[in-house]
């Protein structure tokens, strides 16, 4: 340490209350002990520590300590609702900068559950709902389509086919037992 008269005095208060190492402390007392300006500080800054500190023994001794000290002991003692209890135990993950990770945690978690239908074949939310099959019919001038869907083998059936009712409605004649294709 470097002893000038402005780092002795900045560190002055530091070596009064003892919070120096010892070398610093030897090299400070030195200069101390060798410059009247610095010495002359050193006699202010023991004053002012003398004052304050017969202040404070005078009002401390006019304060009531003990309803403080019950009260603290009081507080340790007493059995906190499980409600609070759980809040300070969660209320961290509250805190704007852990709020910032549920955004991504929440789109995290929604798209697993919507793969779920797709990488875990008969999955969805949770419910297996087994083998699925409609049947849908589509009627177009004369023709008709007829498309079979089933869910499970993921099979889709076309049948194309000529309406032969309208025909036979018109003309009276029985329908024929040969197939229209």
């Amino acid at each position: 340490m470097k002893t000038n008269c402005e780092t002795v005095k900045n560190s002055l208060g530091a070596w009064l209350d003892g919070e120096l190492g010892h070398a610093d402390a030897e090299e400070i007392r030195r200069h101390v002990e060798g410059c009247p300006s610095c010495s002359g500080e050193r006699r202010r800054l023991e004053r002012v520590q003398v004052v304050l500190s017969g202040v404070l023994e005078t009002e401390a001794s006019r304060v009531a300590f003990e309803p403080f000290w019950d009260g603290v002991r009081r507080r340790i003692s007493e059995e906190r609702p499980r409600q609070a209890r759980l809040w300070e135990w969660a209320r961290p993950a509250f805190y704007p900068q852990r709020i910032a990770w549920a955004v991504p945690v929440a789109i995290v978690f929604l798209l697993a559950i919507f793969s779920l239908v797709q990488y875990a074949p008969g999955w969805r939310w949770g419910v297996n709902r087994g083998n699925v099959a409609a049947v849908d019919s589509i009627d177009g001038h004369g023709f008709n389509v007829a498309v079979l869907r089933e869910s499970k083998t993921k099979t889709t059936v076309i049948w194309l086919f000529e309406s032969q009712e309208e025909d036979d409605e018109a003309s009276g004649e029985p329908t024929a037992k040969d197939p229209a294709f």
